[in-house]
């Protein structure tokens, strides 16, 4: 008769059948875990909407009147003074665009599938619909034209991981938003959006006038999702989705890059993989530009690795679609750069025709077989009162 156990036992020579002739087999959990998120917020920040649209249209367009100059000259009793005219209004004009995405369930997913499909696909779209729109926010709050970097330099390109945030230019922010005379979000104290990692060289800087133990709130006021205090006349908010780009400086030496065909196709959609000719030193979230002579599509754009297989190839993701021919080309790896906002009402307006939602769209199949469930929403940002919005442009000594 022949031994029956869980292993083949080939080792201690019990001659059995591996996992018992197929009946012992690998087990699944049936519940799939979502991806980590961040909590969508940014688009709060656009408090200015529409107030009496007249009609209908591609674009919208809000005014704001202009003041009268000071007039500080004493009226003459007998003379009529002359009339002054007043200035044209300003005014700025929101474009509304379609926007949505869709996924199409088919119906042998449904009944092949060890997990119930349907509830995760309408989470993941729910999600990509509030994750999208923020972003689109995001897009225009980073056209603010008041703009303080880190450190001593002046320019973005010019910005290295020691350029960090400071108490100093959140109280520069602060005071020039006042004197902009922009109107404070709650009582008196300005939204600062921040991210983590900037956050922690603000909160690590020692000394008079750095960052203090916030004051407990005595009221029952609304609090932010990931606010972590008040500091200077601003809240903060703490959260991973303010941008993070390689835009600062160059970091190191520029490495010689090429791939075994010669080129990097671009899809657009996955990522692509890079072999060096030599060791690259670069992490996962690193940023770099790649940059030559023979780069025919995407030169001197700039992309975040995603994956570092080994010492001598890296992957990144790509929006590009078409080839990078890397002969002789370089990657050079990028300061990271962090975004900060401080911002004071009506900094940020938003006009929507239609609000996004999910749609569950209809089965139009011959044999009933596709599902399309996605998003879709008219709308667009434009940034209504540069006064009152300041972008922090920083590095961090942890990226």
């Amino acid at each position: 008769m022949a031994n029956v156990y869980t292993d083949a036992g080939t080792a201690a020579g019990l001659g059995g059948t591996v996992g018992s002739a197929g009946l012992v087999q690998k087990a699944y959990d049936r519940l799939v875990e979502f991806a980590l998120r961040s909590q969508p917020l940014l688009r709060s920040v656009a408090d200015k909407r529409p107030a009496r649209q007249a009609m209908p249209g591609s674009s919208v367009t809000l005014q704001i009147y202009n003041d009268m100059l000071t007039n500080k000259s004493s009226l003459t009793e007998t003379t009529d003074p002359d009339s002054v005219a007043l200035a044209t209004p300003n005014q700025v004009t929101i474009t509304l665009n379609e926007y949505g995405n869709a996924a199409l369930v088919t119906r042998k997913l449904q009944l092949f599938s060890l997990a119930d499909v349907d509830p995760a696909v309408a989470n993941i779209v729910a999600y990509n619909m509030a994750d999208s729109v923020d972003e689109l926010a995001q897009d225009e709050l980073r056209n603010a034209t008041n703009i303080i970097y880190g450190g001593s330099v002046t320019a973005e390109g010019s910005l290295a991981n020691a350029d960090t945030l400071t108490a100093a230019k959140i109280r520069r922010a602060i005071a020039k938003l006042r004197s902009n005379k922009a109107v404070p979000r709650r009582g008196s104290m300005y939204w600062c959006g921040i991210h983590p990692e900037a956050a922690h060289d603000l909160r690590a800087e020692t000394g008079s006038g750095s960052w203090r133990y916030p004051h407990e709130y005595q009221t029952n006021e609304n609090i932010w999702a990931g606010e972590i205090g008040a500091f200077e006349g601003a809240f903060f908010v703490e959260t991973p989705r303010l941008r993070v780009s390689g835009t600062g400086a160059n970091i190191g030496s520029a490495v010689n890059i090429a791939t075994a065909a010669g080129s990097i196709t671009l899809d657009g959609i996955s990522t692509a993989t890079v072999t060096t000719a030599s060791a690259h030193g670069f992490s996962v979230g690193d940023f770099v530009t790649i940059a030559g002579a023979t780069v025919t599509t995407g030169v001197n754009a700039t992309w975040q690795i995603a994956t570092v297989p080994n010492s001598t190839s890296f992957t990144f993701k790509t929006t590009l679609s078409g080839t990078v021919t890397t002969a002789a080309a370089t990657a050079q790896k990028k300061t990271k750069v962090y975004d900060t906002y401080i911002a004071g009402q009506q900094a940020l307006a938003e006009a929507v025709a239609e609000e996004p939602h999910v749609v569950i769209g209809p089965v139009t199949d011959k044999l009933m077989r596709f599902r399309p469930i996605g998003w879709y929403g008219v709308l667009g940002f434009k940034l209504y009162r540069q006064e009152a919005l300041f972008r922090l442009a920083t590095g961090s000594s942890i990226a």
